[in-house]
């Protein structure tokens, strides 16, 4: 197969978090101490909810994704927790 005919490969998450913020899909809603909410409308135009729940110590994504997704990615890229 030569390089003209030759399929992109998938890209990774990381590629993707960059995409989702150069295009503007990730919203940070807010932020509250250690409390962050957002969204993010994913490839398929679904809308995510996303942040950190201070109390869990936990970060989370309504996403199927199984790993750390692009949505999450994109939102470690504009956010912080304090420690």
């Amino acid at each position: 197969m030569s390089a003209e005919t030759k399929r992109p490969g998938r890209v990774n998450a990381a590629e993707k978090a960059k995409r989702l913020l150069t295009s503007g899909r990730l919203r940070v809603l807010q932020v509250e101490g250690n409390l962050i909410v957002a969204e993010c409308r994913g490839d398929s135009g679904e809308v995510y909810q996303l942040g950190y729940q201070p109390d869990f110590e936990r970060w989370g994504c309504t996403c199927p994704a199984r790993t750390a997704c692009s949505h999450m990615q994109a939102l470690w890229s504009v956010t912080a927790v304090e420690r």
